[in-house]
């Protein structure tokens, strides 16, 4: 076992908490200075980009995909991205819709992820009295 934990196993998709950071990185740059519009494509571009909806959990995979298909929708001019030309092309207001929803997505991850197992509420098997077990 490595000496920073555990690791998984299915080497598939990457552990929720994994996700977790990267969303959390996202968060930090959307919480910083400047116009909501830079702001959006530098957290999109730097730590959401090559993350794909099928890599979530199937509850937020909707609104990531709508939130993939928001930021790349506009074909770029020169040497810009799709995200950079998605982004200028978006009001404020629409640019902070984005950012909201990937704040929404990075609360349901750590909200997720630290939901414990339901409690059970059945008791475990009893063997039956000697009386009704006709023994």
């Amino acid at each position: 076992m490595p000496a920073d934990g555990p690791t998984n196993t299915d080497t598939k998709a990457p552990s929720v908490s994994s996700f977790a950071q990267r969303f959390a990185a996202a968060v930090q740059i959307l919480i910083a200075d400047g116009p909501i519009k830079q702001r959006l494509a530098a957290a999109y571009s730097q730590h959401l980009a090559d993350v794909t909806d099928a890599e979530l959990p199937p509850a937020l995979r909707r609104d990531f995909a709508d939130l993939q298909a928001a930021i790349s929708r506009v074909e770029p001019a020169g040497n810009s991205t799709p995200v950079r030309a998605s982004v200028q092309k978006m009001s404020p207001r629409e640019a902070t819709g984005h950012a909201t929803t990937i704040l929404k997505l990075y609360v349901e991850l750590v909200s997720g992820a630290e939901r414990a197992e339901p409690l059970k509420v059945v008791a475990p098997p009893r063997k039956a009295p000697r009386f009704l077990s006709g023994r």
